[in-house]
């Protein structure tokens, strides 16, 4: 029982967010809920992106120390947004993310 309950989260989460993204240009709660689940699940991923965004604008060391420390800020804050998001997914206002950009795979390619 805990597995199938195990396995079928997992699929809404992975689920819901390509839903949300697809839908119709409106948004609505179904949006709000997938930009919170996907930020929610993926707010780690920030350490990575910042590293490599600090590396490129100044040099290699700066991306591992400076970077480390502003992904894992910005993924804790990512994360905190996707758990509200998720918790007030029937709440307007719903186009109004708490994170800039919306989702953390947007803004990776930087235009130097």
């Amino acid at each position: 029982m805990l597995r199938k309950t195990v396995v079928v989260c997992m699929l809404a989460i992975l689920v819901l967010p390509m839903v949300s993204v697809y839908a119709e240009e409106s948004e609505n709660a179904l949006t709000k809920l997938g930009r919170g689940l996907a930020n929610g699940v993926t707010g780690i991923v920030e350490v990575p992106k910042q590293i490599y965004l600090v590396s490129k604008e100044r040099e290699p060391i700066t991306g591992i120390t400076y970077g480390t420390a502003k992904g894992i800020c910005l993924g804790l804050m990512r994360t905190g947004a996707g758990v509200y998001d998720t918790l007030t997914f029937p709440i307007p206002p719903y186009n109004k993310p708490l994170m800039d950009p919306e989702f953390v795979f947007d803004g990776w390619q930087t235009e130097k």
